[in-house]
């Protein structure tokens, strides 16, 4: 199985460093391929402020996490996502989060699951037909991970 993984999820685990998704982050044996578009990396370099003021931690422990994460994950240049990937992920996510076209994208291109824990993009993306998304609530259960 793979897993895309949003930028949300990403920061929520900086923010949240003792949280479910951060373990699921950052476990070494999980048996699912973890990856994300390298969007991720921009969206993290923008928002590192404010990352750092809402986890109440040094800008540099929240480096360190974000290097000890992307250990866990394959991240992926635009150029590997088909051009009709693209087209269907504009289509998919048009009206509610463009910001998230990468990421779709990437699980059409990659036959993968959206981790997200956008709600407004899940519900949009499911009433759509783009049944690939899942939850941390979902993904812990499947993966037995509390």
């Amino acid at each position: 199985m793979i897993l895309v993984i949003d930028t949300n999820i990403f920061i929520s685990a900086l923010i949240t460093p003792n949280s479910r998704l951060a373990r699921i982050l950052s476990y070494y044996s999980l048996p699912i391929k973890r990856i994300s578009s390298h969007i991720l990396i921009a969206e993290l370099s923008k928002h590192h402020d404010k990352i750092v003021r809402a986890s109440k931690r040094t800008s540099k422990v929240i480096s360190d996490d974000i290097y000890a994460y992307l250990q866990y994950i394959k991240l992926y240049e635009e150029d590997f996502i088909m051009p009709v990937h693209w087209q269907e992920a504009d289509r998919l996510t048009k009206g509610v989060d463009s910001d998230d076209i990468a990421f779709v994208a990437l699980a059409l291109q990659t036959d993968g699951l959206l981790w997200t824990g956008d709600k407004k993009l899940t519900d949009h993306l499911k009433s759509m037909g783009f049944d690939r998304v899942i939850s941390t609530a979902e993904l812990s259960i499947m993966l037995n991970i509390e």
